[in-house]
């Protein structure tokens, strides 16, 4: 990431457009599903408030506003449309409309398949471009192999939902490569119609401290993620496990919540881990947090970015993740961290064991990590990116 200003040429050919109208900034009017607090809708706005030559406009279609007093205080408009519904499309695109009719804005940038499908709609019919958001590996058979199969039949129809209104996108943003391949072969999208824009974290939030550790000393794991199946903690829990009679005084902890919270305790109790495994529940001082720690392990078998790696490495944590391409997009096994094999118990364990016996070596690698995060992830310039991006998409015809 060279720059977090927006490029000249872009600047100019906006003055053109603009010419004679000094004073208005093109407007992006970002439509989402709700404003609770998910990666997407924090993502946004981490973007939104840093951007310097749009306005941004907000709209939710569903009900969950958790985030939306945090956008107003950084003087954002944010239309609460709040469906209770859990579809409501008819609901949502007369909404949405009447909102577009009264905002004019010069892009629609849309996040999750609801919210996607409506603005497509809207934004055809008000002849407003609009750019669509691949934020996770949605379609894989990771992600869809705990699913039901009533949900998997869910799945299938927004696929075809979605794949029949791809067409009605000028662009799309994807937040990594493999994310960006994966929805292009599955819906059918040529892939140089979609910009990979990683998401981004703000350096001056987390504390780089390489952990103060030394052979032999009782290791402190941690984890965070929602608890889910994807989420590899039940794979993580069981290595732990396999990992003790090396060290019995190591703890993991594992922050995060979700519908596997009660089995996951089940196994920690069945398997005598009470004194070394916690599940910490919700936290929401995840960047304090992490200091608290020795090592960052991440067993998750499919993700759409892993923020939560990242923002192991922008405070310095060792971090030790499973080999899902999303992962090696972030970490270079033996450069700025561990991979070890998806889904695999034996490997996370030999992983563990190693980190035990390299504390020094993996260190090292935490603090090539942290340039890496650094150089290719900082928010300001992430945001810049994005916005350029929009901006392009505007002033381009075609």
């Amino acid at each position: 990431m060279q720059t977090d200003t927006i490029t000249d040429k872009t600047i100019k050919s906006v003055k053109g457009i603009n010419k004679g109208n000094d004073h208005r900034k093109f407007k992006v009017l970002f439509v989402i599903d709700t404003l609770e607090t998910g990666g997407a809708e924090q993502s946004l706005f981490a973007n939104a408030i840093r951007f310097k030559n749009m306005q941004p406009v907000v709209c939710h279609l569903y009900a969950g506003e958790h985030l939306k007093q945090r956008f107003v205080d950084h003087g954002i408009t944010v239309h609460s449309v709040g469906l209770k519904k859990k579809y409501g499309f008819p609901q949502a695109y007369k909404q949405l409309k009447a909102i577009v009719q009264q905002e004019q804005p010069d892009i629609i940038v849309a996040y999750l398949t609801r919210s996607e499908l409506v603005a497509r709609l809207v934004g055809r019919f008000h002849h407003i471009p609009v750019i669509g958001n691949f934020v996770s590996d949605l379609y894989s058979d990771a992600y869809n192999s705990a699913l039901s199969w009533k949900a998997k039949m869910i799945v299938s129809f927004f696929k075809w939902a979605n794949r029949s209104t791809a067409r009605f996108c000028k662009g799309f943003l994807a937040i990594t490569e493999a994310v960006k391949q994966s929805n292009a072969k599955e819906l059918g999208i040529a892939s140089d119609k979609i910009k990979v824009i990683g998401r981004g974290r703000d350096s001056k939030v987390y504390r780089f401290q390489v952990p103060q550790t030394f052979a032999g000393k009782p290791p402190r794991f941690l984890n965070v993620g929602r608890l889910v199946p994807v989420k590899g903690q039940r794979d993580l829990i069981l290595a732990f496990k396999d990992f003790l009679p090396t060290c019995p005084q190591a703890v993991l902890h594992i922050a995060g919540d979700g519908p596997m919270k009660g089995s996951l305790s089940t196994l920690i109790n069945e398997l005598g881990l009470q004194n070394n495994v916690v599940l910490l529940g919700n936290r929401s001082d995840v960047p304090s947090l992490i200091n608290e720690y020795d090592c960052f392990v991440f067993a998750s078998h499919s993700e759409g970015f892993g923020g939560a790696i990242l923002e192991a490495m922008f405070s310095g944590l060792p971090v030790l993740v499973s080999d899902i391409p999303v992962h090696q997009e972030l970490v270079t096994h033996m450069q700025t961290g561990y991979c070890f094999k998806t889904g695999s118990v034996q490997s996370i364990t030999q992983a563990l064991l190693w980190y035990y016996s390299n504390v020094t070596v993996a260190n090292g690698m935490a603090v090539k990590a942290n340039e890496h995060a650094r150089q290719h992830f900082e928010l300001s310039a992430i945001a810049a990116k994005m916005e350029d991006y929009l901006l392009n998409m505007i002033i381009t015809k075609n």
